[in-house]
């Protein structure tokens, strides 16, 4: 498939499947467009993104205490999403540990067919509700997944190309100079940006480069510094 197709392809897509992961490098947008792509104009969003401390409580629910000095329960990001039928975005979603897993699986069966027993004091039986859309992230490989939640997800698709909306922010110049030299082994946005605002700070071309870019300090500044003398 070709790369400039992919997000045209996540597009199309996303909208009709309940269950999506997308996976590939860091810093390409996933998160922002598993929030944003395919959305309806009714359908709320609820993120999480775990790590190897999170727990079921979290995405299921949990009791909290009440001025009056009681408790009441207060459901999970992930009970909301069943509820309301929004999309639940899922980070990082290959660090979910062994609490996290078992609610995880529930939450990420077939939608016809997927009920869960919440243990708070009513027993409460939840469904998902109809628009109910999970869209999993992470930096791996679908490989780094056990079977049992892989399987889980009928689309797999992999990003290994920025959105093109995420570069609008960049400054012309750095936009140039990423488009143009094409540097594959440092194109998290992320990097990009914290480039920008140390330059637009002041901060001088080589300093900024190393911070951001150690491991290619030489060839950023080279690539800044033809662009200029092209300009000239």
């Amino acid at each position: 498939m070709e790369q400039d197709n992919i997000w045209g392809l996540l597009s199309k897509v996303i909208p009709f499947t309940p269950r999506v992961l997308l996976y590939g490098v860091p810093g390409t947008g996933k998160t922002y467009q598993a929030n944003t792509l395919g959305l309806s104009k009714e359908q709320g969003v609820y993120n999480i993104t775990l790590t190897q401390d999170s727990t079921a409580a979290e995405l299921m629910g949990h009791y909290i205490a009440t001025d009056s000095g009681g408790f009441e329960w207060l459901d999970g990001v992930g009970v909301r999403a069943w509820k309301e039928g929004a999309r639940l975005v899922i980070n990082e979603i290959d660090h979910a540990g062994i609490d996290v897993m078992t609610f995880l699986h529930a939450l990420l069966d077939d939608p016809k067919f997927a009920k869960f027993t919440l243990p708070n004091k009513d027993k409460e039986v939840v469904r998902p509700n109809e628009g109910f859309q999970i869209v999993a992230t992470m930096n791996g490989t679908p490989q780094d997944l056990s079977d049992a939640l892989g399987d889980r997800f009928p689309v797999k698709i992999e990003v290994n190309e920025v959105h093109p909306d995420a570069l609008e922010a960049l400054p012309n110049k750095l936009k140039a100079v990423y488009q143009d030299y094409n540097y594959s082994g440092n194109f998290s946005v992320r990097k990009w940006t914290a480039f920008a605002e140390l330059l637009d700070k002041g901060c001088q071309l080589e300093v900024a480069a190393r911070a951001i870019f150690p491991d290619d300090t030489s060839n950023i500044i080279d690539a800044m510094t033809d662009l200029d003398k092209e300009n000239e």
